[in-house]
C-alpha cells in the first residue's frame, strides 16, 4: 500500500480562463489510483517558504495572490494560490515523512531561490519548490533527486547547484526544442558540487528504448553517490501524446523509474507536470514501480533517426560524466 498526500485545497488554485495547469489534473491523477491500494493522508500547512526561497520572492507571491494578478505570461495566481502553495510544500514534507507520493498543486520544479531560475523566461506554472522543501527544512544529506518531468527542473537544480550533498539527475527533452531552454549536459554544478548535477537529454519523438539506455547510467551514478534518501520530481508530461511535449514515453519507462526506489529505505515523490494521459496512465505505472508491484509493460521504440540523435547526445553526456562517475 502506498500513502498519497492529498487535500481538496489543491483544486483551489484555479485559473480565471483556460490554462492547461488546472484542477482537472487532480481528477486525472485520482483516476490512476483505481486499481492500486492507497492510503490518503492530509498535508500540513507550512509557514516558512523562506527556507527554500528568498523573502522578496515569497512576498511577491503573496502580494500577487492577494491581488489575483498573474506572476508572468505562463504562471497565473488567484486569491487561494499563496495558501495552496503552502499546503503543497506541506504535502511534500508529509510525503517525505511517510515514504509517500505528494499529489500536490501548484507544481514547483521551475521555481528557484528568487523565482525564475537560470534565465528562464517564466516560472512555467510553478510557485514554490515542493521537492526541495523537506531537504532544506531538515538539512538532509546524501539526497538524490530524480526529475523525469519532460521539462528541465531548472529551479531545483539552481537551488542545489552548489550543494554537494544533493545529487540532481534530470531527464528531459532536448532544451533546444522546449521550455525552459536550459539544462545542457555541461551544467554539472559548481564548486564542491561539481559533477552532482546531471542532465540527460531525450530528442523529440524519443521512446522507451532511450530510457532503457539511461537507466543503467542512473543506477551507476546512484551506486557511486550512495544516497540515503531518494526523491522524485515526478512529471508525466513525457507520456506519448500528453500535450505539452513531443516525446513518446509510455508506462514502461515510468514503471521502471519508480522501481529504482525499491532499494531505498527513505524515499518520496512529488507531482510536477502531466496534463492528460500521462496522469491517467504514466502515474499509475510509476506508483506500481514505486510500490514494488510486479508488472510488465511493452516498450515503445524510437525510429532509427531519433535513436541516432539520442546516441550522439549520450556520447557527449558520458564524456562529461566519466570525469565524476564510474559509468
Amino acid at each position: 500500500m502506498i500513502t498519497i498526500i492529498y487535500d481538496d485545497i489543491y483544486k483551489y488554485h484555479a485559473p480565471k480562463r483556460y490554462h492547461v495547469e488546472n484542477p482537472t489534473r487532480i481528477d486525472y491523477s485520482l483516476s490512476a489510483f483505481a486499481d492500486i491500494k492507497v492510503k490518503i493522508e492530509k498535508p500540513v500547512k507550512v509557514s516558512d517558504p523562506q527556507i527554500v526561497h528568498s523573502e522578496e520572492y515569497v512576498k511577491l507571491v503573496e502580494k500577487f495572490s492577494n491581488m489575483e494578478e498573474d506572476l508572468d505570461a505562463d504562471t497565473y495566481v488567484n486569491r487561494y494560490t499563496y495558501e495552496t502553495a503552502l499546503y503543497a510544500l506541506g504535502g511534500a514534507l508529509r510525503a517525505f515523512e511517510v515514504n509517500g507520493f505528494a499529489l500536490v498543486r501548484p507544481p514547483g520544479h521551475h521555481a528557484g531561490t528568487y523565482g525564475r531560475a537560470f534565465g528562464a523566461p517564466t516560472l512555467g506554472f510553478c510557485i514554490f519548490n515542493n521537492v526541495a522543501y523537506p531537504i532544506k527544512k531538515f538539512g538532509l544529506k546524501r539526497v538524490a533527486i530524480i526529475d523525469f518531468d519532460v521539462h528541465y527542473g531548472n529551479g531545483t537544480q539552481e537551488i542545489f547547484y552548489e550543494d554537494p550533498e544533493v545529487l540532481h539527475i534530470d531527464i528531459h527533452q532536448d532544451p533546444r526544442t522546449i521550455y525552459p531552454g536550459t539544462g545542457y549536459p555541461d551544467m554539472v554544478g559548481r564548486g564542491e558540487a561539481e559533477g552532482t548535477k546531471v542532465n540527460l537529454l531525450i530528442p523529440p519523438l524519443g521512446g522507451d528504448d532511450l530510457y532503457e539506455e539511461l537507466l543503467p547510467i542512473i543506477q551507476s551514478i546512484l551506486d557511486d553517490f550512495k544516497p540515503t534518501i531518494l526523491a522524485y520530481s515526478a512529471g508525466f508530461d513525457a507520456y506519448k501524446g500528453d500535450g505539452l511535449a513531443s516525446t513518446n514515453i509510455t508506462e514502461y519507462s515510468f514503471y521502471n523509474l519508480g522501481r529504482i526506489s525499491n532499494s531505498f529505505v527513505r524515499k518520496y515523490a512529488v507531482l510536477e507536470g502531466g496534463y492528460g494521459d500521462g496522469l491517467r496512465k504514466g502515474l499509475k505505472a510509476f506508483l506500481e514501480g514505486f510500490s514494488g508491484i510486479d508488472k510488465e509493460y511493452k516498450v515503445y521504440r524510437s525510429n532509427d533517426s531519433v535513436k541516432s540523435r539520442f546516441m550522439n547526445y549520450l556520447g557527449e553526456e558520458k564524456n562529461i560524466l566519466r570525469k565524476y562517475w564510474s559509468i
